[in-house]
């Protein structure tokens, strides 16, 4: 059946016929006046843009601007072309793109030339001042130099600088640089050198900007914005007439397509309906994909299904609310709870127990927040039998159709805790016994090697270095093992405290003097200012050690290693170590801080190490916030850098901190100076003495007569007497013959130091010098005799070494093996010294410390000498009057020996010469 046209169809082409013939008769040219006035505008504004480039132009000459060149000029020229946007009808809308887009590029030239303009004028500006400014520099510089050639170049670019071209300067600096070659560097001349570049290139560039602004000038913009209003009139006029003849035709054209459509479109209503049983078959093909893709989403949760029921770690899914919404076995394993139990329940009140401290709780209850990524926190956790097992929780946000949901990844850590717990033990058991006897071993070679037993030969003499030498490595190798561990177990502690650059490069180049010397290899500190930062004195210094022997080590003779410190741009401060070796070939940099890296084994072996050095050092810098890297251009040696963070040390409190415990040792100080009294109250108190005060001879007689204290401190300048005379009454006494009495003067006096001599233990200046007033004071109270060193260790081997190296120096040694006999001979013998191991029998090195200091032993000095590692808080504890803590394997001879030197303090020079024989308890 043929389609019909409907009547509805034959009067839209009528009507289409009759539209079309009236948009011919209306389709004539524009108004001829419009088009005058637009052409004449567009010409107006080509001649203030070329009076406008007149004027810069003759600014630039330095002649006067005839209507003016400044912004408010360019604005005006600007605002002149914006208003051109309005074009006569007549245009159609592809004209006036082509015009607009003119009209943009003109004000995009002239915007350049506004630009190019300014740009000129600053540099010229700029070049106007250095001008000004250049005569003085000429002039100091050459008032700088000795008279000969050199002085004549500089005067001659000066004046070549101000009157030449830029060609005759350009000379003049060229043959004073030919003159300087070769010379030395004389920063003044360059500085000079420099300022004339700077001022040619700046007219260079004032040059090029202005030569820029004429060559691209807008004045051709605007000769083609009106060739492209012409070209468009004339378009526009030819296409008018063209319109009238085409439009009659195109009428008649359309009316036979309309109906040619409306044909089509009975043909297309038929190829709908086929188009649309077509389209229900494809619908019924989609469900049944549907269909199978829905059967294999099944499929793939019951696979997920499978995943949570066999993953070992526990998965806990939870909603908005933090409440569990999911809970698989292996987490209800965990927990021993039911999943049906824990649906529902809030997940940080069923999992965490209600012992666990506030800020750990903080923490789990933080990571649960975070809304992207995953966040892992250890944390004990609570089974629903009340048991508590240390568990590691990782939170990861899951974002989804509907509200967001938060998975809990639980992972129980028992066997890896019990794991850890196996190897602090391994690490405890060889520190303790291992390292012990191997400081013991040292110890008895050094003793041989010194000749100890006699002259050795030299065969034997050299067997014994060796053995000493390979027994300190395997201590070294052992140490840096331990430390490692530490630091990758997080039980390293550090004693941050405030640290001087310049103290840290002193004392490692100090340390590592004798080794350079044997090398032949200087060493030099370059540390700018005074920079500060906060960290453990003795872990910077190991890094700093361990950086300069690899440098010394690795540098020819004659060669310097330098070692600088100073602040970066960033706030700072960065450490330098750089030596003039061979370099490190850049493909092994990325293995360099690794464990037992030696980077050429030939090489290596043959200067000692053993590869741990700078992993260590590396993990040491990481722990105080910094970075440890290395730069090594090929041939020229290497540079080893790290950075932490600056420190800016508040200024000191003001005030004495008194000791939470009195001593038992009385000391009655005399005196009617409240500003001494306070000075000596806060020194002795400090030490542990227990101090009281008279501040006159009558409160200070009754206070004898009351309770005799162990030490008297008098100042000789009392208002209510004569000192001396109560003295030597109290010498009289049987009571008081033997009180040891120090005696402050301001001056020294005849009549006092004769006193003294008779009737005084000492007697001291004032200003108080504090050292010598602790020395003295201590000697006063202690027993006559040679000095004694109590030395206390489970391990008889190390007791006689350490005794032999003591009694060389002077000392009597006492030793006991185990923590009652040392409570026992340090109350029976009071001791001047005590060196004393931590893991004792019966009573460990804590417990001898704690009874030592309830009684007159509180201010006895105290090496602690252990091979066990200390944290601060143990070593807080341990701690009598001044002590140190020395860790055998780490110690060396020397560091223990001055430590006993400094501690006895005076004391191995007072020897009697009756010693009293060694006391030996087993």
């Amino acid at each position: 059946m043929e389609p019909r046209l409907p009547k509805r169809s034959a009067a839209l082409a009528a009507g289409a016929l009759m539209v079309l013939c009236a948009l011919f008769v209306l389709g004539r040219p524009g108004s001829t006046a419009d088009h005058d006035h637009y052409r004449t505008q567009l010409r107006q504004l080509r001649v203030a843009t070329a009076e406008l480039e007149q004027d810069v132009l003759r600014q630039r000459m330095g002649m006067a601007a005839l209507h003016g060149a400044s912004d408010r000029d360019f604005d005006a020229l600007a605002a002149r072309a914006r208003m051109l946007r309005t074009a006569p009808d007549f245009l159609p809308a592809e004209g006036m793109r082509s015009l607009n887009a003119s009209l943009d590029a003109y004000l995009r030239v002239l915007e350049g030339s506004r630009g190019l303009l300014a740009a000129a004028r600053a540099k010229d500006q700029q070049l106007a001042a250095l001008r000004e400014a250049f005569p003085r520099q000429v002039a100091t510089t050459a008032a700088l130099l000795p008279p000969g050639a050199t002085r004549e170049q500089v005067e001659a670019l000066g004046a070549d600088v101000l009157l030449a071209s830029g060609a005759r300067v350009e000379a003049s600096l060229s043959l004073l640089t030919r003159a300087l070659e070769g010379q030395p560097a004389h920063a003044v001349l360059e500085g000079l050198a420099a300022r004339v570049r700077e001022m040619t290139a700046l007219q260079r560039a004032a040059d090029a900007s202005f030569q820029a602004l004429l060559d691209h000038g807008a004045t051709g913009e605007a000769e083609r914005l009106i060739t492209t209003y012409l070209q468009l009139q004339e378009q526009s006029q030819a296409r008018a007439e063209r319109t009238r003849i085409v439009l009659f035709g195109v009428s008649l054209l359309l009316v036979g397509y309309v109906i040619v459509v409306l044909v089509r479109l009975a043909q297309a209503s038929a190829a709908l309906g086929e188009l649309n049983r077509g389209l229900e078959e494809r619908v019924a093909e989609r469900t049944r994909a549907l269909s199978a893709a829905s059967a294999e989403a099944r499929a793939s949760d019951a696979r997920k299904a499978a995943i949570l029921e066999a993953s070992p770690d526990g998965i806990v899914v939870l909603d908005e609310s933090a409440r569990v919404a999911e809970f698989n076995p292996a987490a209800a394993a965990h927990f021993r709870l039911p999943s049906a139990r824990a649906v529902g329940a809030d997940f940080l009140s069923l999992a965490l127990p209600a012992s666990l401290p506030a800020s750990q709780r903080e923490a789990v209850h933080a990571a649960l927040l975070q809304g992207s990524g995953a966040a892992r926190v250890e944390t004990p956790c609570l089974r629903a039998d009340g048991a508590v097992f240390p568990a590691e929780l990782t939170f990861a946000r899951v974002h989804a159709d509907g509200p967001p949901r938060t998975t809990v990844f639980v992972r129980d850590l028992t066997e890896r805790k019990a794991v850890e717990r196996m190897k602090n033990e391994f690490v405890s058991t060889v520190s303790h016994e291992l390292r012990t006897p191997l400081t013991s071993i040292r110890g008895s070679l050094g003793l041989l090697e010194n000749g100890i037993v006699g002259e050795l030969p030299s065969q034997a003499l050299d067997m014994v270095r060796i053995a000493r030498t390979n027994t300190e490595r395997l201590i070294r190798l052992i140490n840096d093992i331990l430390d490692l561990e530490k630091m990758e177990s997080g039980m390293l502690e550090l004693k941050l405290q405030p640290q001087t650059a310049q103290d840290l490069v002193e004392a490692t180049l100090a340390g590592v003097q004798g080794m350079a010397e044997a090398a032949h290899v200087s060493l030099r500190s370059d540390v700018e200012g005074a920079p500060q930062v906060k960290g453990d004195r003795d872990r910077l210094i190991q890094v700093l050690t361990n950086l300069v022997s690899n440098a010394i080590k690795f540098s020819p003779q004659g060669a310097s290693v330098v070692v600088s410190a100073g602040l970066t741009a960033d706030g700072r401060v960065r450490f330098s170590v750089t030596d003039q070796g061979s370099g490190i070939p850049e493909e092994k940099l990325p293995r360099l801080f690794g464990r037992f890296q030696q980077l050429d084994a030939s090489d290596t072996r043959s200067k000692g190490g053993t590869g741990l050095g700078l992993a260590i050092s590396q993990a040491i810098v990481e722990q105080h916030g910094g970075r440890i890297d290395v730069s090594s251009p090929p041939g020229q040696g290497a540079t080893f850098h790290f950075t932490l963070e600056a420190l800016r040390v508040p200024a000191p409190s003001a005030g004495v901190t008194l000791p939470a415990d009195d001593s038992r040792h009385n000391v009655l100080i005399v005196t009617a100076d409240a500003d001494l009294s306070a000075l000596l109250r806060g020194l002795l108190s400090h030490e542990g003495y227990r101090v009281v005060r008279a501040s006159t001879l009558t409160e200070a007689a009754q206070a004898v007569e009351h309770a005799p204290p162990d030490a008297l401190v008098v100042d000789t300048q009392m208002p209510d007497g004569p000192v001396l005379d109560w003295v030597r009454r109290l010498r009289e006494q049987p009571r008081t013959r033997e009180l040891p009495v120090l005696a402050l003067a301001g001056r020294s006096q005849a009549g006092v130091k004769d006193a003294g001599t008779a009737l005084l233990v000492d007697w001291l200046p004032t200003p108080v010098e504090e050292t010598r007033l602790l020395k003295t004071l201590r000697y006063a109270m202690r027993q006559p005799g040679q000095a004694r060193v109590l030395v206390v260790d489970d391990d008889a081997t190390t007791r006689r070494v350490l005794c032999a190296q003591f009694e060389r120096l002077g000392a009597l040694c006492i030793e006991a093996a185990d923590g009652e006999s040392a409570v026992a001979l340090a109350r029976d013998t009071p001791p001047d010294l005590i060196v004393l191991d931590v893991g004792l029998p019966r009573l460990d090195g804590f417990e001898v410390v704690d009874i030592l200091r309830q009684g007159k032993g509180r201010a006895t000095p105290l090496i602690v000498f252990t091979g066990r590692e200390l944290s601060r808080t143990d070593q807080r504890q341990l701690t009598l009057g001044i002590t140190r803590h020395l860790t055998k394997a780490r110690a060396s001879e020397e560091e223990l020996l001055a430590s006993v030197r400094e501690l006895l303090n005076g004391l191995l020079a007072r020897r009697d010469a009756a010693a009293e024989p060694r006391k030996a308890m087993p």
